[in-house]
C-alpha cells in the first residue's frame, strides 16, 4: 500500500485555518505545514508511521452521514395539532418557557464554510479592485471583522443574476 502526500492550502478566517474535504471511509493520515515545517497537532489523535514520525490521523470508517430526518414533519406537525386540540378544549393559549439552562447554553459554532469570508480574501495581484468568487453559501450573510484600529468593518455579498457585489461598512468605533 503507498502512501500519497499532498499539500492543500487551507483558508483563514480570522485566527483559523479551515478546509473541508469529503473523506472516503477509512483511516486517514494528515500533518499541517506551519512556517515551511511539517507538524502535527498535539491536541489531536496521532499516530506513527513506519519511520517512526508522529502524524495526526482520523478513522472515518464508522462514519453514516445524516440525510435528514424523514419523520421530522410528521412528528411536528401532529404535536402541533395536539396542542391546538388540547388548547381549544381548555379555551385558552400557552407556550412551553424554555427552562433557565437553555439560555446558558454554548452557542453553535460556526459552520465552517461560514469562515470562509470574503473580507479576509487578498485581492489578485492583477486587479486589486477585484474579489475572488464568493461561495454561494457565503451569500447573503452579514460579516464582521475584529475591531482593529478603532475601526469596525462589515461586508455583506449578495448575488444578482450572473453577478456578485460586496458592499463592504466602516464603522469608527467611539
Amino acid at each position: 500500500r503507498s502512501l500519497r502526500s499532498k499539500q492543500i492550502p487551507m483558508h483563514r478566517s480570522g485566527n483559523d485555518f479551515t478546509y473541508i474535504h469529503g473523506l472516503k471511509k477509512g483511516k486517514h493520515a494528515f500533518k499541517f505545514i506551519v512556517d515551511d515545517e511539517w507538524r502535527f497537532a498535539p491536541d489531536q489523535p496521532t499516530v506513527a508511521d513506519i519511520e517512526g514520525r508522529i502524524n495526526n490521523f482520523i478513522d472515518v470508517t464508522g462514519f453514516t452521514p445524516f440525510h435528514g430526518d424523514d419523520n421530522f414533519e410528521s412528528r411536528t406537525l401532529g404535536d402541533s395539532v395536539d396542542v391546538l386540540e388540547e388548547s381549544k378544549d381548555k379555551e385558552s393559549w400557552s407556550q412551553n418557557i424554555p427552562g433557565v439552562d437553555e439560555y446558558t447554553k454554548e452557542p453553535h459554532p460556526l459552520p465552517p464554510h461560514l469562515r470562509h469570508i470574503i473580507l479576509n480574501k487578498a485581492p489578485s495581484l492583477t486587479d486589486t479592485a477585484s474579489l475572488p468568487t464568493p461561495q454561494h453559501v457565503a451569500l447573503n450573510h452579514l460579516y464582521c471583522t475584529a475591531i482593529k484600529d478603532n475601526m469596525m468593518v462589515l461586508g455583506v455579498t449578495v448575488r444578482f443574476k450572473g453577478k456578485f457585489v460586496t458592499n463592504v461598512y466602516y464603522s469608527p468605533c467611539s
